[in-house]
């Protein structure tokens, strides 16, 4: 197995803050009366792969316990996405680098799984323009904390 570096570790633990914080505002939108996410990859995912589930495990996967999971999962993939590719070539300060990349799981998101769906670009046919903003939001918050954290540990 390849020995990860110092900052890839340092990387992987800013993540989890970032995770954290946008999971914590994708999990409040219910407060403000929005609708803001309804876990579109793993629906798209499970969409393709229910055949090979039994009943109970398919509704293992609708549970807050598998959301999270699967949610914190893919979060790690994009920060090694950030770490490896966009954070080298990305002009700026950490925060806009960050904040540039954050728009990249929020394209995904919003112009191949939500179509993929059939819930429309950006998913318009399910989301209201306050829940697309919001989920924008949670994704650019994501980027930020990565960005601006990742940079000011890897300059200690």
């Amino acid at each position: 197995m390849p020995k990860l570096s110092p900052d890839v570790y340092k990387g992987l633990l800013i993540g989890l803050i970032a995770i954290t914080v946008n999971t914590i505002v994708l999990k409040a939108a219910p407060l403000f009366h929005i609708t803001a996410e309804n876990g579109g990859l793993l629906k798209l995912i499970l969409l393709h792969t229910r055949d090979y589930f039994s009943p109970g495990m398919l509704l293992y996967f609708k549970t807050t316990l598998s959301w999270l999971l699967f949610h914190y999962l893919t979060g790690f993939s994009m920060v090694l996405i950030y770490l490896y590719i966009f954070e080298p070539v990305l002009p700026g300060k950490g925060w806009l680098k960050g904040s540039l990349f954050s728009l990249f799981p929020w394209l995904i998101n919003g112009l191949i799984v939500l179509p993929l769906l059939g819930q429309g670009m950006l998913g318009i046919h399910q989301l209201s323009n306050a829940g697309i903003t919001y989920f924008f939001i949670a994704n650019l918050l994501f980027g930020w904390v990565l960005g601006l954290l990742y940079e000011r540990a890897i300059k200690k």
